[in-house]
């Protein structure tokens, strides 16, 4: 009964909202469109992985509770991070980032942002893009104390106030949030999604519903993300179950009400009403949806599936939708999503949108290493090919076949392959990276010793090559060179959990074993779910007791 009168309510929120805003669309529209395109812990540890969706995700949410930003969707953020990334877009200039396809969600700011955890102090870089008509970029960098989350967000929503004059003014909204709750929330996060009527979805739902008791200051991100999974729940079945497709409806209402003005929301509860073969109510709460952020995909796909009789009724929609979240299709690294249930029904668009083009240099590079990523070798290698025979002079498409044959064990091929690329490349610092590696996998140490320091002559501060130096040393015997360089390497990257493990090796083979304990100890601090570390750690601690027992 709730949910009948809160549907036949929508129809009035709807008229109200229409006279109140959407016959003035440029009011709303008039906001400025801001997004967290990324934030990444420097020399990254699986550990933080919890801290960067935080830090995204509320600083979104504080910018869309001061009512005076359009804020782009984190989730679609990421996923456009994610392109860029695999495109090399923002690992060069930031012209490349403004003359990008993410251009075409019309964004006043993207903000990128790397920090790095130290103790109880986090050293923060924050990277701000302008577009329009003055392209241009900012940073700034300031280092806080890691007290509270209310804090820490408050204190970094200083930095963009005190930084750049287009967030003036900013108001923060303390949400009451503990350390352990956002840790233990973003964890469940980050594992992928089980398939539903399965005993590990059972055990991820009794999770989640543990938190909410625990946490209740997350209760609106929480009801969130139980929507999110009855509605993947309720898709299983054809058609959708629908009371699972009301629960979802109940947990959504209750998150707007506690966190409102979230296109992602409303965006959402459209989804449910489409699922629930309700196209008026999907088509106007995909119309608040983009009246919120005009650059929300996926509202406009909504609208466009429900405009009008037939879903081809609404074709420039769709079309229009695809281009600003083109993701719908794609493979998700957390597994099942809800609007991948949309994928049917847009196979016509998706189809011609690949037959009508050939796919460009930068689109096999991103679709080769998202195979690649996920072990599907074939693909890749078709890719990466391809994408050679279009660009035969750039050498990152040889690179990843190389690193391609590596993955696949097939590591004589991969040094011929590097060999010859190094030859064309000799001041590569990848091309030097993997051939070194290639030569370790060989026992060729002494070779590899010698292109990993190279590599470090290009690029000193290159983090994949101090480490495989460092364990090169060991191999080699080095043990006081290696433990010198290791020590280093740890106090410039702290939080490089595998520096403090192979420091930890260096000290047990030379006798000295409190410092080896130190060391791994330190390692599984900062990655806790690491069973190598928690299991030779425990193997030194009996051998210690074994040898006391023995005195």
């Amino acid at each position: 009964m709730k949910n009948q009168f809160l549907r036949n309510l929508l129809p009035l929120l709807f008229i109200g909202l229409f006279f109140g805003g959407m016959l003035l669309p440029h009011v709303l529209q008039a906001r400025q469109a801001v997004g967290f395109l990324s934030v990444d812990v420097r020399y990254p540890s699986k550990g933080l992985n919890w801290l960067e969706l935080f830090i995204q995700e509320e600083l979104s949410l504080q910018l869309q509770l001061a009512d005076r930003f359009s804020v782009i969707a984190p989730d679609n953020m990421r996923r456009w991070n994610q392109r860029l990334r695999n495109a090399g877009m923002l690992a060069s200039s930031s012209s490349d980032l403004q003359n990008s396809e993410i251009a075409q969600l019309k964004p006043n700011r993207l903000l990128q942002i790397s920090l790095q955890k130290v103790l109880n102090q986090l050293s923060v870089t924050w990277d701000i893009s302008s577009f329009g008509e003055s392209k241009s970029t900012l940073k700034i960098q300031n280092t806080h104390s890691w007290v509270s989350p209310d804090k820490l967000i408050a204190s970094l929503l200083r930095d963009l106030e005190g930084g750049d004059a287009f967030f003036s003014k900013l108001t923060h909204f303390p949400q009451g949030y503990s350390w352990e709750g956002i840790k233990r929330f973003y964890q469940l996060r980050l594992k992928q999604v089980p398939a539903p009527d399965t005993s590990a979805w059972k055990v991820h739902k009794d999770e989640l519903e543990l938190l909410l008791f625990s946490y209740p200051s997350l209760a609106a991100s929480i009801r969130f993300y139980r929507a999110v999974l009855l509605i993947i729940e309720s898709s299983v079945l054809l058609p959708a179950h629908v009371p699972a497709l009301n629960s979802a409806e109940t947990e959504i209402l209750a998150a707007m009400k506690q966190h409102p003005g979230s296109s992602q929301h409303h965006t959402l509860l459209s989804l449910v009403h489409y699922l629930r073969r309700e196209p008026l109510f999907a088509k106007q709460q995909a119309n608040i949806a983009n009246q919120i952020n005009p650059g929300n995909g996926v509202s406009l796909i909504l609208y466009g599936l429900t405009v009008g009789k037939t879903p081809q009724a609404g074709t420039a929609y769709v079309s229009r939708g695809l281009k600003l979240y083109p993701f719908v299709g794609d493979p998700s690294p957390d597994g099942r999503q809800p609007y991948h249930v949309l994928v049917k029904v847009l196979e016509p668009w998706l189809i011609s949108a690949v037959s009508g083009k050939t796919p460009s240099f930068e689109q096999l590079m991103i679709s080769g290493q998202e195979d690649y990523n996920a072990r599907r070798w074939k693909e890749a290698l078709q890719a990466f090919e391809d994408a050679s025979a279009l660009q035969p002079s750039l050498p990152e498409p040889h690179l990843f076949l190389a690193k391609l044959r590596l993955a696949q064990q097939d590591v004589e091929s991969a040094l011929v392959l590097l060999t010859k690329l190094r030859k064309r490349f000799p001041k590569h610092p990848d091309i030097n990276l993997y051939l070194g590696y290639a030569h370790e996998k060989l026992k060729h140490h002494q070779k590899a010793e010698t292109l990993y320091r190279h590599v470090l002559h290009l690029k000193p501060e290159h983090h994949k090559s101090l480490l495989r130096l460092g364990a090169v040393l060991i191999k080699l015997g080095k043990r006081r060179e290696a433990r010198s360089f290791l020590e280093s390497l740890t106090r410039k990257y702290p939080m490089y959990t595998v520096g403090w493990w192979n420091l930890g090796i260096v000290y047990y083979q030379l006798g000295e074993m409190e410092l080896a304990e130190s060391a791994w100890e330190e390692s599984l601090r900062i990655e806790p779910d690491n069973s190598q570390v928690r299991l030779r750690l425990e193997q030194l601690r009996e051998e210690f007791s074994y040898a006391s027992a023995s005195q």
